[in-house]
């Protein structure tokens, strides 16, 4: 199966056009952390801005997952 890389460089965010930082789950940055995002695909990228509203909105869940509870 051959891996395709996004060609778009900017955030996935509506409205955004800052460079993207970094990727994750479509589903995750909808749902947790209230982004609107317009990605293809099971990955969305998010700029710096977008990566820190992300990275609180998921604090709990990931230290959670970092202590091993469900």
């Amino acid at each position: 199966m051959k891996h395709t890389r996004s060609k778009k460089k900017t955030c996935d965010v509506k409205g955004c056009d800052e460079p993207k930082k970094k990727s994750v789950p479509v589903g995750k940055a909808e749902k947790k952390a209230d982004l609107d995002v317009e990605a293809e695909g099971s990955t969305a990228y998010l700029c710096k801005k977008h990566w820190k509203e992300f990275k609180k909105a998921t604090k709990e869940d990931r230290e959670l997952d970092q202590i091993g509870w469900d």
